[in-house]
């Protein structure tokens, strides 16, 4: 993944240009070896080969090792371990929005037509501005306002996550987790129905354990631990979650560590979904959920502790 080369607004259109790399997700094996016709003909920057049904393998006017593309700054991406096809992708927003986006082959994401799913005026080009009806835009399954976060600081930054298929947190379980780099915020989507990529996304509670190592302070005026910039998440072996922040990393736990009350906590088996054909991607039918976006502070259980 790559983003659109940093410019304000993408003045140069690289998100959208097909013949460059720039603002896009990519896709190639560097398992193989390229011959020298593949580096000749396809114009390769390393040492890999591209996937023969990569979306622009067959037309050599355009890189081919694009997968998918309208993308601004793609900030963490991951794949569901119990959907390998959902493959979910935050993009860092310009000037109001920040989503998540379910990636798929060939997948136009709309940037810099739009931002989120709201129509994105861009800066005069130096080569030429693109119209919106020339493009076919998949609208994020989750999102949020940079106003609606972080009111004092007026920006936001979004951090991608995972969906969580640990055993420690069961009423966490089948969520896909995210947050704000500056705001010290996180969310939960819920897909619902399963399978159908539209998402409820609600903005969940958490603290730390009793007896976490890290001196847990939390945000002056609030109940929310000071955990500074949320920079990453992690999945280890057991699928269990971790957050990256500037003040240390932590680890999703069970409720009853951090004084919460899960009513799933002590069933014997809560599984996990079976795996699931690839995702929709209908642009029509991924926005609605996107404008029922809810950002309230339910009582979700997301607890976090010093690994």
């Amino acid at each position: 993944m790559m983003g659109d080369g940093g410019g304000t607004g993408d003045a140069y259109n690289f998100a959208q240009n097909k013949k460059s790399l720039l603002g896009k997700i990519m896709r190639f094996d560097v398992d193989s070896t390229p011959s020298a016709e593949e580096i000749s003909q396809l114009g390769l920057w390393g040492n890999y080969t591209i996937p023969k049904d990569n979306p622009y393998i067959e037309d050599k006017e355009l890189q081919p090792e694009i997968w998918a593309l309208g993308m601004r700054n793609p900030w963490r991406c991951s794949f569901d371990s119990a959907r390998p096809s959902y493959f979910m992708c935050a993009d860092v927003g310009q000037d109001h929005y920040e989503e998540v986006d379910i990636i798929t082959k060939g997948g136009n994401y709309g940037w810099n037509m739009y931002e989120g799913a709201h129509p994105f005026a861009p800066p005069k080009s130096p080569g030429k501005n693109i119209s919106t009806s020339s493009i076919n835009p998949i609208f994020p399954v989750m999102a949020y306002n940079h106003s609606e976060v972080n009111k004092n600081e007026g920006s936001a930054s979004i951090t991608g996550g995972y969906f969580y298929r640990s055993m420690s947190d069961p009423c966490m379980s089948g969520r896909y987790l995210f947050a704000d780099l500056y705001a010290g915020a996180m969310w939960a989507g819920t897909e619902i129905p399963e399978n159908s990529g539209i998402f409820n996304t609600t903005k969940i509670a958490f603290t730390c354990a009793g007896n976490s190592p890290i001196n847990c302070a939390l945000v002056p005026g609030s109940s929310v631990p000071a955990l500074g910039y949320i920079f990453s998440y992690g999945e280890d072996n057991n699928k269990d979650i971790y957050l990256l922040a500037s003040s240390g990393v932590y680890r999703v736990v069970r409720p009853s560590r951090c004084k919460y009350t899960c009513a799933k906590e002590n069933a014997t088996d809560f599984g996990t979904p079976a795996p699931a054909t690839s995702p929709p991607s209908a642009a029509v039918m991924l926005t609605g959920s996107y404008k029922k976006l809810v950002l309230l502070m339910l009582s979700f259980w997301f607890m976090v502790v010093s690994s």
